[in-house]
């Protein structure tokens, strides 16, 4: 990988050059030991793409490297199917010293949905731990200070991770906000058992906050956002965020885990009815040994009630939860549409600053076209006054 570290480094400022030459020289030498073929050709392909990008890092780097990569083996007559481009990105991560990652802060200026921005991508947010599941990505308009940050955090059953930015991301950035992606520990994973997921985002949370000056963001005007598991996790968030038993994951905890703002898209919110109170067509199994909902509490949620309750959202309900942007689909047959509404019933009757907005015509797929423009509306009003 001697050409596309190589590379990255000279793309740093001077003196970041030299504090990363010998963790580049050990990175280098450690992979010379045991790199493979397709090691080596993502080396040539990598450094070819790269002198051409003169330190340029585009939307489709992944793209370019895979089209380089089956250039030359075709011109030596061979054929290979390199198959998910996200797995080169990841190798080419996962050597990099981290001397270089934290000099990346400058950022890349890149150009994303035609929106122009800086991004960080992949880095670890919690010290020592550099696997996927302690990764975050950063993305900020391209020239100013001290924005605004929508924390988003993915869904996907508490079992699965998105490959692919969120689509609003750069109608965001457009808008004068910075973007955090930050990912968690899956159910399935080593130690994936709730709180795992908890203690994950609370490390994040406040590592964005200790690092915002760096990251040129207003630790104080932080939102979050979520879509089904990842609307759960937010709402869960907010609503315990004064909650000591839930004080729980690593970084400085002078940091509060206070936010200003949490939009939660169709996130379950009581984790023992949505696997004991199924509905008629629900197309998400909550309750069998090996459902997802089974794989975060390490049991069925009809034998972990105590578990389930402490994971809910709607058990930390009260009038000190932050401002909440409920969005729903009454159609929706994977997360139940009570499960919006009783929590939105409960906020309201605590007197907690919550609008909730019912989508007639919708099932679960929310995170689209004019409710983008809804949470995104949400957000203005809230972090940016």
């Amino acid at each position: 990988m001697l050409s596309l570290l190589t590379t990255l480094v000279l793309a740093l400022p001077a003196e970041a050059q030299n504090s990363t030459s010998s963790a580049l020289g050990s990175t280098v030498n450690n992979a010379s030991g045991n790199s493979s073929g397709l090691d080596a050709l993502l080396d040539r392909a990598a450094g070819s793409v790269f002198s051409k990008l003169k330190g340029k890092v585009p939307d489709n780097l992944q793209e370019k490297i895979k089209k380089e990569i089956d250039r030359q083996v075709s011109k030596q007559g061979g054929n290979l199917n390199i198959g998910n481009t996200q797995a080169l990105l990841d190798k080419v991560n996962a050597r990099l010293p981290e001397s270089i990652k934290d000099r990346l802060p400058a950022q890349v200026l890149t150009r994303l949905n035609g929106v122009k921005m800086k991004r960080l991508e992949n880095f670890s947010y919690e010290p020592g731990k550099l696997d996927l599941a302690h990764q975050m990505s950063l993305y900020t308009p391209e020239s100013g200070s001290n924005f605004p940050l929508i924390i988003y955090v993915h869904g996907g059953g508490w079992t699965n991770r998105p490959a692919a930015r969120p689509t609003w991301l750069g109608a965001a950035v457009k808008r004068g906000f910075a973007v955090a992606t930050v990912n968690y520990r899956l159910a399935q994973e080593p130690g994936g058992i709730f709180p795992a997921q908890m203690e994950d985002l609370n490390t994040a949370l406040r590592y964005i906050k200790a690092n915002a000056s760096k990251f040129s963001i207003d630790g104080g005007r932080i939102g979050l956002w979520g879509t089904s598991a990842g609307g759960h996790l937010v709402a869960l968030m907010g609503a315990s965020a004064k909650v000591g038993s839930l004080d729980i994951g690593s970084g400085d905890k002078t940091y509060s885990r206070d936010v200003k703002a949490v939009c939660d898209f169709c996130g379950p919110t009581d984790l023992y009815a949505l696997a004991t109170e199924t509905i008629p067509g629900q197309a998400w199994d909550t309750s069998s040994p090996m459902a997802s909902l089974s794989l975060l509490l390490g049991g069925q949620a009809a034998n972990k009630k105590s578990l389930a309750d402490q994971a809910s959202p709607m058990s930390y309900v009260s009038g000190l939860c932050p401002n909440i942007l409920i969005v729903h689909g009454r159609k929706d047959n994977i997360v139940p549409f009570s499960q919006s509404e009783k929590f939105a019933a409960a906020l309201a009757q605590r007197q907690a600053p919550v609008q909730f907005v019912p989508l007639d015509s919708a099932g679960h797929d929310i995170e689209k076209g004019a409710n983008i423009d809804l949470a995104l509306n949400f957000f203005d009003r809230t972090l940016k006054n």
